[in-house]
């Protein structure tokens, strides 16, 4: 009997991992809506990995191991790039300024960007994607805001992250993080965002009262970035 490990891309950028012994009716529940648990609520979904294993214990240990993975590490498993899984597991922590906090470089054209398009779309919330790496964001885009209450509240249209996230795959811009305004608040978390935060390790710029602040996603929540600015 064959078992199976994968991965589904869900809204929101995120990934979900887990196993089966009958991928294509697993991935038709998850699709439906009847598979009860994290993929709930978060279509549409798209398979992005899968690898086939022999025994169950197997495939459930390769799940296992995969959720405690970097979503960079996923990503290079999705791309099936073994150097870059193998350099990621090898790499030491980020590196940080003399105050702690993670160093990121970011365009000063992402920052305009960033200014003009919050101002716009007041008194809404307005959102998109930052591309670059995890240290230094070279561009930014705006994408719809499709949540019901976009004056509290945003949710990046899933057809935008799906469509770059798969042109990452096929050698397009990198994916490093999100963004998004705050019309009414300061430039940090709010507590929705925490309740939302995936802690995959992702940029996130917030727009609020005249400011950006930078943040990484991380597994304990979110982390304070400070950064420099380069002239592109």
């Amino acid at each position: 009997m064959v078992f199976w490990a994968y991965m589904l891309h869900c809204r929101a950028g995120r990934f979900y991992t887990g196993h089966t012994d009958d991928l294509e009716r697993r991935i038709a529940q998850h699709q439906s809506g009847l598979m009860p648990g994290y993929t709930q609520g978060r279509h549409p979904l798209e398979l992005v990995w899968s690898q086939e294993f022999p025994s169950r214990y197997e495939a459930l240990s390769a799940e296992r191991r995969i959720k405690g993975w970097s979503r960079a590490k996923k990503l290079a498993l999705i791309r099936g790039d073994w150097d870059a899984i193998s350099r990621l597991a090898k790499e030491k922590s980020s590196p940080s300024t003399s105050s702690g906090r993670t160093a990121l470089e970011v365009g000063e054209s992402v920052l305009a960007f960033l200014r003009e398009r919050a101002a716009l779309a007041h008194p809404h919330e307005a959102c998109g994607i930052l591309f670059g790496t995890t240290h230094r964001i070279e561009r930014a885009s705006l994408c719809a805001n499709v949540h019901p209450e976009p004056k509290t509240h945003f949710e990046i249209d899933p057809a935008a992250v799906i469509a770059a996230h798969k042109a990452e795959r096929e050698g397009g811009p990198k994916v490093a993080g999100y963004w998004h305004s705050h019309p009414h608040g300061p430039p940090e978390p709010s507590a929705s965002d925490r309740a939302c935060a995936s802690g995959d390790g992702r940029v996130w710029a917030i727009v609020g009262e005249g400011a950006i602040g930078w943040w990484r996603d991380g597994e304990g929540g979110f982390e304070p970035l400070s950064y420099t600015v380069h002239p592109r």
